[in-house]
């Protein structure tokens, strides 16, 4: 995703909060770097994050704890019995 805003030409990037597993606008990579990417089309952009962190932490382990209904039985996420 970093990758491609440098592509289409963000001049900025805000974010609440950064991925640590996957993040990469400078937790796990630094794609946001002009010279993170060998190629003319790569510019880089300033990042700002941590804007409302908490809440977009809180938000997102919201999104992740639904079960998606939409997805086919087998993709479902199982709880198991405590």
């Amino acid at each position: 995703c970093a990758a491609a805003l440098s592509m289409v030409r963000f001049s900025r990037v805000f974010f609440g909060c950064k991925n640590d597993r996957f993040g990469g606008c400078g937790s796990l990579l630094h794609l946001h770097k002009p010279e993170a990417l060998p190629s003319a089309k790569h510019h880089g952009f300033p990042i700002y994050g941590g804007i409302l962190e908490d809440e977009a932490i809180s938000l997102l382990r919201s999104f992740y704890d639904r079960e998606n209904f939409h997805a086919p039985d087998h993709k479902r996420k199982r709880k198991l019995p405590v």
